[in-house]
């Protein structure tokens, strides 16, 4: 049984405008909560194949890394933020004899989660509403993960305290985006694609030009690795691995909560 729960749009949008600014990003963007869950309702049917064929099919290698990398054991609790059409989340359970909690602010990329899952036994529970303002208790998750998610949050230090209040004493957090390479000629290789090439292909298959040159824009003006992993020591985590993927243009990071001695 998949159970969908209730918007907490009202109590994320007054967060994330709260929050608002605070971001370190180099370009302004639009991530207020109703704009980003329009995009994704617009792009939704056309996600997984663009995800696939944008990728090379990269992505799917780079998700069963980061579901290795948190050793997650039979009962674990697993929270999957940014779900969208739930591909971690599935993959999780089929992994382990685990619960996978999927959040995500589209609702269009949760129908389709719910129905790719529908032979998940109750072990896969849908929930919609913003990571600025999770509807769950303190420490409520052994792990939590997010997959090509946190570069569409407007307030980064909100989100990862977010996720240090769910998340249990020692619990692991692992995030999976995509980045910007350092080392030329690839970065120029590489630009001249994510510029020109993806925003093209993306919008043809999609119908949406729009969402794909904010998929551009959004990766461009993101923080850096190392501009990233300051936030997350400053948010209360420990950089367990920081590690670029396939000539940088993607990158995991692997944080552990840790609680200060009293």
């Amino acid at each position: 049984m998949i159970l969908i729960e209730g918007d907490n749009n009202k109590l994320a949008g007054k967060a994330a405008e709260k929050a608002a600014g605070k971001a370190p990003s180099t370009m302004r963007i639009d991530k207020s909560p109703a704009i980003i869950a329009s995009m994704f309702d617009r792009i939704a049917s056309t996600y997984d194949l663009l995800n696939f064929t944008l990728s090379f099919s990269m992505d799917e290698r780079w998700r069963k890394t980061v579901i290795s990398s948190l050793n997650i054991k039979d009962g674990d609790k697993v929270l999957d933020m940014a779900t969208g059409t739930g591909d971690m989340s599935i993959r999780v359970i089929r992994t382990a004899g685990c619960t996978v909690t999927g959040l995500d602010i589209s609702r269009r990329m949760l129908d389709i989660a719910a129905q790719k899952s529908k032979d998940s036994r109750g072990r896969f529970h849908i929930t919609a509403g913003n990571v600025l303002a999770m509807p769950f208790s303190n420490e409520t998750f052994d792990h939590a993960m997010t997959a090509f998610g946190i570069r569409n949050m407007s307030d980064l230090p909100t989100f990862l305290r977010e996720v240090f209040r769910v998340l249990k004493c020692g619990g692991r957090l692992a995030v999976l985006e995509l980045s910007v390479p350092s080392r030329l000629p690839w970065k120029w290789v590489y630009l001249a694609y994510f510029k020109v090439v993806l925003p093209f292909i993306g919008g043809m298959v999609s119908g949406d030009f729009r969402a794909y040159r904010y998929l551009r824009d959004s990766v461009i003006g993101f923080p850096s690795p190392g501009e990233l992993e300051r936030l997350m020591k400053e948010n209360g985590f420990e950089v367990l691995q920081s590690s670029p993927l396939f000539l940088e243009i993607a990158h995991i990071y692997l944080l552990k909560k840790v609680v200060a001695e009293v």
